[in-house]
């Protein structure tokens, strides 16, 4: 993995979050910690945003695979009520 440094601007448009948001996850521990280069600068390490990013898109993949199951039962189901003149 790259160890580059990215700012907090560059990642926002990396991950399509505003800056805010991006802090709030943060402060909540679902999203990578910047380091800090000086008392007025903060960058991330763009391997942690990377792997922030695969982590979200493999839970899309298996919620979705969860969802198209769920689905598939509930059609089922409804066949299995309908009454047959």
């Amino acid at each position: 993995m790259s160890k580059h440094f990215i700012d907090g601007k560059a990642v926002a448009g990396k991950v399509c979050l505003s800056k805010s948001e991006m802090y709030h996850r943060i402060k909540a521990g679902t999203f990578p910690r910047p380091v800090a280069l000086g008392p007025r600068k903060v960058v991330f390490l763009e391997s942690d945003v990377d792997a922030w990013m695969q982590a979200r898109i493999e839970e899309c993949d298996t919620s979705v695979t969860f969802r198209r199951l769920r689905a598939h039962k509930a059609v089922g189901s409804r066949r299995d009520r309908r009454i047959e003149p």
